[in-house]
């Protein structure tokens, strides 16, 4: 029966996909991603935990039930938060919306369907540069990186704290950004940021000094989006799919593997985060 999986249509295994149908051609349980970002599904997500090293899923996020991926993401996920948070205690992340259960569409993303997609609020720091935790929301930020406002979770609720005095944590976005792209077990096909935002995080790695294969990683997957809102108050981090899940149906969408290819001839990005630069 797993022989005549590559031959089946991306349809088909979405009807496969029905709790009891797929399972019995997943005999191990692994999951799988289905289809593409926007037109996908997933099959034994993995459940990212609420809290761990590094990070916590928002409370206002949580209560969306989006926290599921393949194993591979959130296997990848709780290693970078860690990575990141031991080079830095104070570098704590707020996450958004992964996937729903079993993928498919969502209320708030015409993304997010098929496990790879997970939305990182973007850290700010006061003037002191000590960081910000357990805001309320996430925050959007000028082209300046200056605070904003508030961007809440639940929809028709108005957050009545005010916006503190704060800009966007370049250091600590850019140990986030740093992290993600030094595991090379999972690859990061995109990191969805406004383009001022994003070059803020570029110029910081640069004053740190790191490797200029590492940033010629960051300048290819940090990207504005054309199709949605710009992405001033998280990054939206897709994956590639995993090259085992790409025989059951999993699709890339722009770009495809020539990034991947680009990158092998760059070489490696360097140690984990911590020890870069």
């Amino acid at each position: 029966m797993l022989g005549i999986l590559p031959r089946l249509s991306y349809l088909a295994l979405l009807s496969l996909a029905a709790p009891g149908c797929l399972g019995a051609l997943v005999m191990d349980g692994s999951s799988i991603s289905l289809g593409s970002h926007g037109k996908g599904a997933l099959v034994h997500g993995a459940a990212m935990p609420f809290e761990g090293t590094g990070y916590w899923i928002h409370p206002d996020w949580r209560a969306r039930g989006n926290r599921y991926g393949t194993e591979e993401m959130i296997g990848w996920l709780t290693e970078v938060f860690a990575d990141a948070n031991r080079a830095d205690p104070d570098l704590v992340v707020n996450l958004g919306d992964l996937s729903a259960r079993r993928g498919g569409d969502t209320a708030k993303h015409r993304s997010h369907a098929s496990g790879r997609d997970v939305d990182i609020f973007l850290l700010a720091s006061d003037g002191e540069g000590r960081a910000l935790h357990e805001l309320p929301g996430m925050l959007h930020f000028g082209d300046d990186g200056r605070a904003l406002r508030w961007s809440p979770g639940k929809a028709g609720h108005a957050i009545k704290e005010s916006i503190p005095d704060a800009h966007l944590d370049a250091r600590r976005n850019w140990a986030v950004v740093r992290a993600m792209l030094s595991r090379p077990s999972v690859e990061v096909q995109w990191i969805f940021l406004q383009e001022p935002l994003a070059a803020l995080l570029i110029a910081q790695g640069e004053r740190e000094g790191a490797p200029p294969q590492l940033l010629a990683k960051a300048r290819a997957v940090l990207h504005q989006p054309t199709d949605s809102q710009p992405h001033d108050d998280h990054m939206h981090v897709r994956l590639f799919c995993a090259t085992g899940d790409r025989a059951f149906g999993c699709v890339d969408k722009k770009p495809k593997r020539w990034l991947k290819k680009h990158w092998k001839y760059i070489g490696d990005a360097g140690a984990p985060a911590g020890r870069l630069g």
